[in-house]
């Protein structure tokens, strides 16, 4: 009784979630994919993107799949699942692929620190010139990241490409 009392309250959120979430992320850039996430995922899977990634998607073939079914997930989304615009489709299956191809490095070494890295990058850090930079060191973090984290250089390589995203989807 109460497993079903919960599926109907959570289905409750989802369908608020649904009805409210675009409104609840005015401000939100529509090309944000942790925006688009937040609003059309997070109320049926994981509140973050990287827990739904590690825990159910998988890379085969150079596809992005369910771990259970082993469907495409851009094909899932293309048929509605989530209820993305077309044009989201292809940003989400982005976003979806880059925390997968990261294998939650950042979560790993990087937030019991820093928090999430959303929220991170773009806080305390922005682009200038091309590099990322601290936003009020001025500190390349790319050259700081050679002695900070313990990261080897393949590792740094991965959490720059992450930091780059999230400030990207910021503009």
């Amino acid at each position: 009784m109460a497993r079903r009392w919960l599926s109907m309250v959570v289905s409750a959120f989802g369908l608020a979630a649904a009805l409210f979430g675009p409104a609840a992320g005015a401000g939100a850039r529509a090309d944000d994919p942790h925006a688009l996430y937040e609003r059309n995922c997070a109320g049926c899977h994981a509140t973050h993107a990287r827990e739904f990634v590690m825990k159910s998607l998988a890379l085969r073939d150079g596809v992005i799949v369910g771990r259970q079914g082993g469907e495409a997930i851009g094909a899932l989304l293309a048929r509605g699942h989530g209820r993305l615009a077309a044009d989201e489709v292809p940003l989400m299956v982005a976003h979806l692929g880059a925390i997968l191809r990261a294998g939650g490095l950042f979560f790993r070494r990087c937030a019991q620190c820093h928090g999430r890295g959303v929220a991170f990058a773009r806080r305390d850090l922005l682009e200038r010139g091309g590099r990322v930079v601290g936003r009020y060191s001025g500190r390349d973090i790319e050259v700081f990241l050679g002695n900070h984290g313990r990261l080897n250089g393949a590792e740094i390589a991965v959490i720059m490409e992450m930091l780059q995203r999230q400030l990207r989807a910021r503009r």
